[in-house]
C-alpha cells in the first residue's frame, strides 16, 4: 500500500469516528434534555392541522383569549406558565406550541410568516371557532397583525409582547442566511451546531443576557425552571427541533407589515420590557404608522417580562380588555 492510499484511509477512518462521536454526543444530549415524558393533564389537547398535531393548553372560561409565542430556540408554550392560571379566571385561555416548536410536530419544511398566519387562522376557525383576542410575543407579533389585516372577524384585540422591531421584519433571507440554514440542516454535524447553540448553559446564557433585566436579582429556583423548560421544548423530537430554528435564523419567518399595520382598525396595545434593546424607538414607530396603538413598558424587565413581572402583565392585560 502506498503512503498516499494509507493517509487517504486513516483519514476515513478517523472522519467516520468523529462523526460517530458527534452523533452520540447529540444523541446524549437529547436525552438530557428530554429524560422525562411531559405529564398530560385534561388541560393539554391536540390539534391535528395539515402540516402537523398541534398541541395546546386551554382552561377557563368566558371569551377566548390565544397566547403565541415567540419564535427563537426553545419558545414554546411555557412562555406564558406565570400568567395562564390567573388569566383563565375571566377568560377561556388557548396557548399552542406553534408548529416546530414543543411537542408540537416538528416536519421537515421551511417555516415561514406564511406557515404561521395559515396555522394561526385555521386553529381560531377550527378551535376557538369565535372571535378572539390575542397576545403575541417578538417575532410572532407582526403575523398577527398581518392575520388580522387579512381576516379581521378573527381578532378582536391584539397585545404585542416586545414586538419585532419594523426594520427586523423587513429582513429577507439572504445567500448567507440561506447556507446557514443548509448547514443546520445536514445531518449529525448540522445537528451538532444546533446543539451548541441549544445545550442549556447557552440558554441559560441567553436568559441571563438577553431575556431578563436582572438576573442576579431574579429568583434562582424560577430561572432553572424556566430555562429546564426551554431546554426541553428545543430538544422534543430530536434533531426534528432544528428546523424551524433555522428557518427563524436564515430570516423565513419574517414579514412586512407597514400597510397593514396603517390599514387595520383593530385596538392593540404594545407591553415593552423596560431593558428590551430599542423598545422606545420600535414603539414610536409603530405609532407613526399606527397612531392608535397604546403603549406601557414595565420596568425591571426585558424581553419576557411575563416571566419576570407576571403580575404586571396580568393586570395591564386584564385592564386593556376590559375597555373593549
Amino acid at each position: 500500500m502506498s503512503k498516499a492510499s494509507g493517509l487517504i484511509r486513516n483519514i476515513t477512518i478517523l472522519t467516520g469516528l468523529s462523526v460517530a462521536a458527534i452523533h452520540v454526543i447529540n444523541r446524549i444530549e437529547t436525552g438530557s434534555a428530554c429524560s422525562e415524558k411531559p405529564v398530560r393533564t385534561r388541560e393539554d389537547k391536540t390539534y391535528n392541522w395539515r402540516y402537523g398535531i398541534i398541541d395546546y393548553k386551554v382552561k377557563g372560561y368566558g371569551s377566548p383569549l390565544l397566547l403565541l409565542h415567540d419564535l427563537t430556540i426553545g419558545s414554546s408554550k411555557s412562555e406564558y406558565k406565570y400568567i395562564y392560571d390567573e388569566l383563565s379566571k375571566n377568560k377561556k385561555v388557548f396557548i399552542p406550541d406553534l408548529l416546530g416548536y414543543g411537542i408540537s410536530d416538528k416536519p421537515v419544511m421551511t417555516y415561514t410568516a406564511s406557515t404561521y398566519e395559515d396555522l394561526v387562522t385555521d386553529f381560531i376557525k377550527n378551535v376557538i371557532k369565535i372571535k378572539t383576542d390575542i397576545i403575541a410575543t417578538g417575532a410572532t407579533a407582526p403575523i398577527v397583525i398581518k392575520l388580522a389585516h387579512d381576516n379581521p372577524k378573527l381578532i378582536r384585540n391584539i397585545i404585542m409582547i416586545n414586538p419585532l422591531g419594523l426594520y427586523d421584519q423587513n429582513l429577507i433571507p439572504s445567500t448567507q442566511t440561506k447556507l446557514l440554514k443548509i448547514l443546520i440542516n445536514i445531518p449529525v454535524i448540522g445537528t451538532f451546531i444546533y446543539n451548541m447553540m441549544s445545550n442549556r448553559s447557552s440558554i441559560e446564557e441567553l436568559f441571563i443576557k438577553d431575556y431578563l433585566a436582572d438576573p442576579d436579582s431574579f429568583d434562582t429556583e424560577r430561572l432553572n425552571d424556566i430555562v429546564s423548560d426551554y431546554y426541553r421544548a428545543a430538544h422534543e423530537r430530536g434533531v426534528f427541533s432544528k428546523h424551524a430554528y433555522a428557518s427563524y435564523l436564515s430570516q423565513y419567518m419574517t414579514c412586512s407589515i407597514l400597510s397593514e399595520l396603517q390599514e387595520t382598525d383593530h385596538s392593540m396595545l404594545i407591553i415593552g420590557g423596560e431593558a428590551e434593546p430599542n423598545i422606545t424607538d420600535n414603539i414610536e414607530n409603530y405609532n407613526y404608522y399606527n397612531s392608535a396603538i397604546e403603549s406601557v413598558i414595565i420596568s425591571g424587565t426585558s424581553h419576557l417580562p411575563q416571566i419576570e413581572r407576571p403580575e404586571e402583565i396580568i393586570s395591564n392585560v386584564e385592564v386593556f380588555l376590559s375597555n373593549e
